[in-house]
């Protein structure tokens, strides 16, 4: 799905300037005029960045974090308010918020952090792809090259592996091998890493 910035903002007056500044460096973008109509849409696999105001008819721009968060949809938020009342700007920087800008606002530094926001969120994107396919490489493991991968994991040698599992060195150096193949791990350091989302964490 293609990245964009989605502008919810209930004050028509705002919204054209939010308009007016993405469309200055092309990039694309959505409007919304409150929370509710931008859930209707909204999807996990969204991608780009909010900017949406405070306070709003309906359901405020910090209800519309907490259902986000529910749902699981996780998008840059950026927040502007014409009142940033100190609860308010703690309530959505806990809450995960990118910045909190007060009306009237720098319109550069709002595009700067619409970037940020843009940027982090494509990084995530691809980690998130990273870590699917390294969970497909995952399943892909035998029941016995799941073994020795946990004995790598736990800083065993190979001696000790092959001991406990009573097979010969050389076959758990083969298991070895073949799980190195399998994740398409450059080293051990590289298996370990790939590792440490997927096992239970020694001790």
């Amino acid at each position: 799905m293609t990245a964009k910035v989605y502008l919810i903002d209930d004050d028509p007056v705002i919204t054209y300037v939010l308009v007016d500044l993405v469309e200055s460096i092309g990039l694309p973008y959505a409007v919304f005029t409150n929370s509710q109509t931008f859930l209707a849409q909204a999807q996990t696999s969204m991608s780009g960045c909010i900017v949406t105001d405070v306070r709003m008819p309906g359901m405020s721009g910090l209800d519309l974090q907490d259902e986000l968060r529910q749902r699981e949809i996780d998008l840059p938020m950026i927040f502007i308010s014409s009142y940033p009342e100190v609860p308010s700007v703690v309530r959505a920087m806990r809450g995960g918020a990118l910045d909190f800008f007060q009306k009237p606002f720098s319109t550069q530094q709002l595009l700067d952090r619409i970037q940020d926001g843009l940027r982090m969120d494509q990084a995530r994107a691809e980690m998130q792809a990273r870590s699917r396919e390294i969970g497909e490489r995952m399943a892909s493991l035998t029941p016995r090259e799941r073994e020795v991968l946990a004995g790598i994991f736990e800083g065993k040698l190979t001696k000790v592996i092959a001991d406990e599992l009573g097979i010969s060195q050389r076959t758990a150096e083969t298991y070895r091998h073949l799980i190195m193949q399998k994740l398409q791990a450059g080293s051990v350091a590289e298996l370990v890493r790939m590792s440490m989302e997927f096992m239970p964490r020694p001790g």
